[in-house]
């Protein structure tokens, strides 16, 4: 099968890593193109870190598995999107506002942890409330900015895991990590889709 760009944005997350376990879909191939669309949708401000050399390094770890090793990671080759207020051990956790930028932990959470040992790739960080105290995504930190709608830029996604949402609604990752306390990912599953 030919995986052109349209096929791979289109591929559900169980879809991505059926075809990454069976050997039809690179990894790599895969996460670069998800990095690209990344780049290329920054507008919509979804991302408050993009791990570009990060994500393909997991990925070419991953194919480079046997089958058999690949088959024991039921998330092999998935790559996710992270909210920023979650630890990602390397990658800057500042929760979407100055107060915390540079700030770089020693080691995942323990629900990322679980992710990763399962075969996912982190791509990124996903913009958010400032310190999840909102539920619009209208961040007006100059360290992360507001986050847009996938489908209308002059409408919020809503939550303060908007960033999250806008990341899988505009195919950037087919799944993602946010927290909810006040319906900050039920509210932008609802305007994001």
């Amino acid at each position: 099968m030919t995986w052109t760009v349209d096929k791979q944005i289109a591929l559900t997350a169980t879809q991505a890593v059926e075809a990454i376990q069976s050997g039809q879909l690179k990894a790599a191939e895969y996460a670069a193109t998800l990095l690209a669309r990344a780049q290329a949708l920054a507008n919509l401000n979804a991302l408050t870190v993009l791990d570009v050399e990060g994500a393909l390094a997991a990925a070419r770890r991953i194919d480079a598995l046997g089958a058999s090793e690949r088959a024991r990671l039921p998330l092999a080759g998935l790559p996710i999107v992270v909210k920023d207020n979650i630890n990602t051990r390397g990658l800057q956790t500042s929760a979407a506002t100055p107060a915390l930028e540079g700030f770089m932990p020693a080691r995942h959470a323990p629900s990322v942890q679980r992710l990763v040992d399962a075969g996912a790739i982190l791509l990124g960080k996903a913009n958010m409330h400032e310190l999840a105290f909102g539920i619009t995504s209208t961040n007006l930190s100059p360290a992360a900015g507001p986050v847009r709608n996938p489908y209308d830029c002059e409408r919020i996604p809503g939550g303060s895991s908007g960033g999250t949402a806008a990341a899988i609604a505009a195919r950037i990752a087919p799944a993602g990590l946010g927290t909810d306390t006040g319906g900050s990912t039920r509210i932008p599953a609802a305007l994001c889709g």
